[in-house]
């Protein structure tokens, strides 16, 4: 029965792993880039035409071959050569065709920002005289955009980040356990699985991944993976964490080999290794946490001397804390024995206690980096990022408070030294223990295989089970299971912080999101609507105060088409605010004029062409003006 019920709970947590992976890791990608200023000016119109167009960008941004494009009114791509990256790859130049018409052009592009996301958008310009798009109006998007990525690529990357976190998770947990509490007498075959498990999710999330760094960053599908693309990923700081991360999990194999080994026949106890094999797990393990911020968002942050450190210290106290649970209620809680774990409770109690500790600290740490300090504070309310912030918290925090209860029932019931933990007298011998406890560690050992072997001379023989062997009471036995369901609850609970984390990755930081917003906010409005059985083109700086308005009509064929007479109106009517659009002919299908607009907020505008004595058409559109 009790071996049924612990497949059952594995099955649960392995269900519960996988439904999060899907649920919280496939999110839509982020831009994290934002684009600050273009040249020509997003919805101007210059003369003459333009030999070079250049975009300015928040970041370091790495141009998506063949996705930057500047669409002429016949809808033909007039860049010359590739797109090349100055001022530390943060200024995109697209190099122009000479002799380009006149018209409106659309500048359409796609680029990978420094933490690996892609981010693309689209504006226009006119070259001396308006003109109809020689694209679809749809791709026009001023500002910074979430790239379009396809949903397989999306979610088998989430699935592949996900289980590079449950794979480091798994293989922390056991190299901590073993090497720090595994008690000699039992076979290590249960956390080697676990650690060797964890190995292969830690090296397969991370494959996958780079390998779908290219089409994830260029909008391709499953289809488009290649060796090349893979090339291209590497040669960005996220593809070459990746790959560093790899090359570690390949050097760290013989490490595993001998640290994991089995008991030998000479008698050698498993999981004690000397002091090389540690200094080498921990030299090992702490370049392979490095490569987690070099592969996020930590290694671009403001502070990156300070949120590298942080986010390792966060990804490797999770892993030990959580890794550390997993291997304590699947394998040592059925097995050890009831005085054994009166040594190793104690000691996983507190390991526990600072793990959770730097958790939090290291948290709140790359929180506060993330959302721009304390001015701040609102974005964890206002964000994506800080919601899924303050869902992690409070997931957090649940599994805190169990852990908490379980940390109070250790501390209660193993509140005994150390020294008498491996005692075979009689618990009720008091004198006899404080004897012992004045006597070496390995005196005392010796003192209790001696005792046990007078007492039981026929069973001294005997290897030891493997199987759970209280001394004490009934009672005791239960409790140790009502500690093991507390601490499966945490594994189960951290599943859900691990999703959260992965899903946290994926997402702009809060400042990011604020950052696209001014940006957005600092480029003039420009948009394609339906007049009638028209199109007309909308341009407007969009900000508080005075706005030159250029209005500019066609038909579906991109001919201009003669207007008699424009006019318009503009309202905010959350603060009973309006006014009159006086635009004055230019040509015959181009007007400008000036509109005063004193208060920032969504303003209701409508837009009246009328092109005949009998033919008259009107459009409103609501435009944010900050």
């Amino acid at each position: 029965m009790g071996k049924r019920v612990r497949k059952v709970q594995r099955a649960l947590v392995v269900a519960l792993f996988a439904l999060l992976a899907i649920g919280f890791g496939a999110s839509p990608a982020q831009a994290h880039a934002t684009l600050e200023g273009t040249d020509p000016p997003t919805g101007s119109i210059v003369d003459p035409a333009p030999t070079v167009v250049t975009m300015n960008f928040s970041e370091r941004v790495t141009p998506v071959k063949g996705r930057i494009k500047v669409i002429a009114p016949d809808g033909a791509n007039v860049v010359q050569g590739e797109p090349t990256t100055v001022n530390g790859g943060a200024r995109v130049r697209i190099p122009l065709k000479s002799g380009l018409s006149d018209g409106t052009y659309l500048v359409s592009y796609r680029v990978i920002s420094a933490d690996g996301h892609p981010v693309s958008g689209g504006y226009t310009f006119s070259s001396r005289v308006p003109s109809a798009l020689g694209a679809k109006a749809s791709e026009v998007n001023s500002g910074t955009a979430s790239a379009s990525v396809d949903n397989g690529v999306r979610g088998v990357q989430s699935v592949s980040r996900y289980a590079a976190y449950a794979g480091l998770v798994l293989l922390a947990g056991p190299l901590v356990i073993v090497l720090g509490l595994w008690p000699r007498r039992l076979a290590t075959a249960g956390p080697r699985r676990v650690a060797w498990t964890g190995w292969g999710l830690l090296a397969a999330g991370t494959l996958g991944v780079l390998v779908l760094q290219a089409p994830y960053a260029d909008g391709g599908t499953l289809a488009d993976v290649s060796v090349s693309g893979i090339g291209e990923a590497i040669d960005e700081t996220v593809g070459r964490a990746l790959l560093i991360r790899l090359a570690l999990l390949v050097a760290v194999i013989p490490v595993l080999i001998r640290v994991l080994r089995p008991a030998s026949k000479d008698g050698d106890a498993p999981g004690w290794a000397g002091p090389v094999d540690r200094v080498l797990v921990a030299v090992l393990g702490v370049a392979l946490l490095i490569t987690f911020p070099f592969a996020g968002h930590a290694g671009q942050s403001p502070a990156p001397i300070v949120s590298v450190p942080a986010i390792t210290l966060h990804v490797g106290s999770m892993a030990v804390w959580l890794g550390g649970l997993v291997v304590l209620a699947f394998y040592l809680l059925p097995r050890a024995k009831y005085r054994e774990l009166e040594v190793i409770l104690p000691v996983w109690s507190r390991w526990a206690f600072w793990a959770v500790g730097a958790l939090v600290f290291s948290g709140v740490i790359e929180t506060f980096l993330e959302i721009g300090g304390f001015r701040g504070i609102d974005r964890l309310v206002n964000t994506t990022y800080g919601q899924l912030v303050l869902t992690k918290v409070i997931w957090l925090g649940a599994i805190m408070v169990v852990a908490a209860n379980a940390r109070a029932w250790i501390n209660r019931r193993f509140g005994v030294p150390v020294a008498y933990a491996f005692a075979a007298e009689d618990p009720e011998t008091p004198s006899k223990k404080a004897d012992k406890a004045e006597k070496p560690a390995a005196a005392t050992k010796t003192a209790a295989k001696k005792t046990k072997a007078k007492a039981t001379p026929k069973k001294a023989k005997e290897p030891e089970p493997e199987t759970s062997d209280f001394s004490a009471s009934g009672r005791a036995a239960d409790e140790v299971r009502r500690l093991r369901s507390r601490v499966a609850i945490e594994v189960a609970l951290g599943a859900v912080v691990l999703a959260l984390a992965t899903a946290l990755v994926q997402v702009a930081p809060a400042r990011s999101a604020d950052d696209a917003a001014a940006a957005a906010a600092a480029l003039p409005y420009s948009a394609q609507v339906d007049l009638g059985p028209n199109v007309l083109q909308i341009d407007l700086p969009a900000r508080i105060g005075r706005n030159e308005l250029h209005l500019t009509l066609f038909d579906k064929n991109g001919l201009p088409v003669k207007v008699e007479e424009w006019s318009g109106s503009a309202e905010l009517a959350t603060a009973n605010v309006s006014t009159d659009v006086v635009a004055l002919p230019l040509t015959e299908n181009h007007a400008v004029g000036q509109v005063e607009l004193p208060i920032a907020g969504d303003w209701k505008f409508v837009f009246t062409a009328r092109t005949s004595d009998i033919d008259q058409y009107s459009v409103e559109k609501t435009i944010t003006i900050r």
